[in-house]
């Protein structure tokens, strides 16, 4: 998809944060789910969230997948819990209005996928037996 958004003119490009739970979120969808992942944005009539390694790209599906906004160029992090640095492409006047709609739709409904996909935990406890008691000899 990275590609495929070179092609098409940006407003504006800024340099902005992801924070680490939805970053963190959004990689261990790619990895357990495959990629890439394409999310319909409930709310938002017409939009997907299309999620690859390299970017994630909010596109109007009845426009023929034009981008809207997109994050690329997620720079490395020195740990889990810090959040994930890259840029935000601007490629619709308004798009500035859904950037938080969008990660927080993502976060939603990879929640769910996640849930879906995850194979079912065992969730029984073997009960404690009791030891029987020791004689102490004197």
């Amino acid at each position: 998809m990275k590609t495929r958004i070179e092609d098409v003119p940006k407003l504006r490009t800024e340099q902005t944060t992801i924070d680490a739970p939805r970053y963190n979120q959004a990689r261990l969808a790619l990895l357990r789910l495959g990629t890439p992942i394409r999310l319909p944005l409930a709310g938002l009539r017409g939009m997907d969230l299309i999620l690859d390694h390299h970017s994630w790209v909010c596109v109007d599906r009845t426009l023929y997948d034009l981008p809207i906004l997109a994050w690329t160029d997620f720079a490395a992090r020195q740990g889990l819990h810090k959040p994930a640095d890259c840029l935000r492409h601007y490629y619709h006047i308004n798009a500035d209005l859904i950037s938080e709609t969008v990660l927080s739709t993502m976060a939603t409904l990879l929640a769910e996928r996640l849930a879906a996909n995850s194979p079912p935990v065992k969730q029984s406890i073997s009960p404690l037996t009791e030891l029987p008691a020791r004689k102490i000899s004197a």
